[in-house]
């Protein structure tokens, strides 16, 4: 028989041999719940029942989502690595389903695809055919410049329901791509050195609210926000800073409302108002979209354009074969070389052609610096009524 101290040492052992069995257990579970968080997306993954990924890292460096038969793709707080080339031109693809991405970090790079700054990309992070979208809080850039889009849809088939908001994108050649989409809401987002179209809408009943866009077309092309044969848009509270192009350009749309907008640093006119096809060689990626694309609106009309700040723009609003426009109660703070440029350049006669039923009232003008013009300043702190016609003297 073992005596006591025998004993005791026994069942010490056995303790300390169960203790190592139980952190052994444990590192073994640990190390697979590590390994489970690592997610290795394969190419065209099928998603034909809602799936949902949390607290992960997806590795799409050759992979893809095919969103199929009504299901739901959500993604929710993960990071997310993904490449696009010329054999996978879309990390995620929804064809009559729906994709919500909440709190995501999604880096994407480029490989294969040359840069092309004046011309439209034919490749994106996400493209939907039939279904919605829904992004918060997410983060999504690309590691090189003029290479491919975020997202676009199609632009035959009708689409609707799209949630974006509170989202950051960065150095995309295309950002928001809605081309046949209603009931679109773009509200709370920042957009940072984007190329081309930054967010561009053909569609109806549709809200573009407190975004912040700098920088548009990085000095090469691309407008802040386009809004092409539309139906009742409001766009409201967006700063826009240094557009390369046009600020805000509407184009065959009716009962857009532009209002507490803040435009600054434009290289061309803060906001524009076209009707097809009225479009210049200098508007060559708007003229882009249409190649698919048949005009249902033939004139733009019913556009409100009310207390808006546009400041340090090249010009300040132009509008051509436009039938009902309001503006009312907006500031301009411009520059030029010399007073007859100023007279010119402010004058609706110039600016505003065959616009028919034109209300203009309580809009003000302000003298100050412009990107490539320096020297006396003494005018910048005094606001004097800009008039319907006529242009301004100072």
């Amino acid at each position: 028989m073992l005596g006591e101290n025998e004993m005791r040492i026994a069942n010490m052992i056995k303790k300390s041999r169960i203790l190592h069995l139980l952190v052994s257990l444990t590192l073994l579970l640990f190390g697979a719940t590590c390994f489970a968080n690592n997610i290795i997306i394969s190419p065209n993954t099928v998603i034909s029942h809602s799936k949902t990924y949390s607290n992960a890292t997806l590795d799409m460096t050759n992979g893809s989502f095919i969103v199929r038969k009504n299901a739901t793709l959500t993604i929710n707080n993960c990071t997310v690595t993904g490449t696009i080339s010329k054999k996978n031109p879309f990390l995620m693809t929804v064809i009559r389903g729906s994709l919500v991405l909440n709190n995501n970090t999604v880096n994407v790079q480029a490989v294969g695809i040359k840069p092309h700054d004046t011309t439209q990309s034919l490749y994106h992070v996400i493209q939907i055919e039939t279904g919605n979208l829904t992004m918060d809080g997410n983060t999504i850039q690309i590691d090189k410049p003029f290479t491919a889009g975020l997202l676009m849809t199609d632009p035959i088939i009708q689409t609707k329901n799209f949630n974006i908001t509170n989202n950051r994108f960065n150095h995309f050649h295309g950002v928001l791509y809605l081309m046949n989409a209603d009931n679109a809401l773009i509200s709370g987002n920042t957009f940072y050195k984007n190329t081309y179209g930054n967010i561009v809408i053909f569609g109806t009943r549709s809200n573009i609210m407190g975004n912040a866009i700098y920088f548009s077309g990085n000095n090469r092309l691309g407008n802040a926000m386009d809004v092409i044969d539309s139906d009742n848009i409001n766009i409201q509270n967006n700063l826009l800073f240094t557009p390369t192009c046009h600020g805000i350009y509407v184009l065959n749309s009716n009962n857009v409302l532009i209002d507490h907008n803040r435009v600054t640093g434009d290289i061309t006119y803060a906001i524009t108002l076209l009707t097809y096809p009225e479009i210049s060689m200098a508007d060559k990626e708007v003229a882009q979209l249409f190649a698919h694309h048949q005009m249902r609106n033939s004139l733009s009309t019913n556009i409100t354009i009310t207390n808006n700040f546009m400041s340090q723009n090249r010009f300040g609003i132009a509008a051509t074969d436009v039938n009902t426009l309001s503006v009312q109660n907006n500031t301009f703070v411009q520059r030029f070389e010399d007073s007859d440029s100023r007279k010119f350049w402010t004058d609706n006669n110039i600016l505003l052609r065959n616009v028919s039923n034109l209300s203009w009232s309580n809009n003000w003008y302000k003298e100050g610096y412009t990107q490539d013009m320096n020297g006396d300043n003494s005018q910048s702190n005094k606001l004097i009524p800009f008039p319907v016609t006529g242009g301004i003297t100072l």
